[in-house]
């Protein structure tokens, strides 16, 4: 049985230490609690940054390895899931990952989470319908500062105006009937929710492109697809994603991917099972 502490024993321990405004801002009231378990081992391993000198010489910005493997051992996780892991730090900005090559690890930068940088939007809202969007979704006008800044995660999330995001949130459930769906039994709740975080992501993204199964495909085209959408289709695609045995790398990218193709895909992918199926019951 263990024993208590006594006094001042618990100060003979190190901890790692997670920050309390991961928990207490809105932000990141989205972000798993593995994910933020994982970003404080990230902040514990900026010592060692330190120590060796790893400091970009250009920026002055301070980087960490931490790979994959790093991830898996110290969550006790598998592969598929520090990669879930890491695309989730990703996604809500908390770590910027720089690809090395020639086999060398990755560099991870971590966001200082007290100091965010302010979206600029234009200061006025016009009346008219903005350029990119619809009657159904409406998209604020921006500047085009990040539009052409393509690196990193699939979609910029610097940009999240809260009003404006649960808005398009609102909309993309009322589009998809989400009170209905997430009443049926064929609908996974967990994957439901990270369909339509991604699609009201993808919505408010600003940029020009949008990176879409590794190709750069035009935001209005991108939105012009996903506003079809319909619970039918989300649907579909959820079942594609339980069959796939394969190990999803980058779940987000692959989901996005998936969302985008559904309207074209899905009577195609019907059609086949239906015929899988007469011909194997004959």
């Amino acid at each position: 049985m263990l024993d208590y502490f006594y006094g001042s024993e618990a100060e003979q321990y190190t901890f790692y230490r997670i920050p309390k405004i991961l928990f207490t801002d809105p932000a990141f009231r989205r972000t798993s609690m593995e994910a933020k378990l994982l970003y404080g081992l990230m902040l514990d391993r900026m010592g060692l940054s330190i120590r060796n000198n790893w400091i970009d010489p250009l920026t002055r910005r301070v980087y960490i390895y931490f790979t994959l493997e790093d991830a898996m051992q110290a969550m006790g996780c598998g592969h598929t899931k520090a990669v879930a892991l890491f695309a989730e730090l990703d996604k809500v900005g908390l770590i910027e990952r720089k690809k090395q090559g020639q086999g060398r690890p990755t560099q991870i930068y971590l966001k200082n989470f007290t100091r965010r940088e302010k979206a600029q939007t234009s200061g006025k809202r016009n009346s008219r319908l903005p350029k990119l969007g619809s009657a159904d979704f409406r998209i604020p006008e921006t500047n085009k500062t990040d539009e052409n800044n393509t690196e990193g995660s699939d979609i910029n999330l610097s940009y999240r105006e809260p009003p404006l995001y649960e808005q398009v949130r609102r909309q993309i459930c009322d589009a998809i009937e989400y009170p209905i769906l997430v009443q049926r039994r064929d609908c996974d709740r967990e994957i439901l929710e990270e369909i339509v975080e991604l699609l009201t992501d993808t919505l408010c993204d600003p940029r020009a492109t949008i990176r879409i199964g590794g190709q750069d495909i035009s935001s209005e085209t991108v939105r012009n697809r996903l506003q079809k959408l319909t619970a039918e289709h989300i649907l579909y695609v959820m079942e594609c994603l339980l069959e796939n045995t394969s190990d999803v790398r980058n779940i987000r990218s692959y989901l996005l991917t998936a969302l985008y193709n559904a309207p074209t895909s899905k009577s195609s992918y019907y059609t086949t099972q239906a015929s899988y199926s007469l011909n194997g019951s004959g």
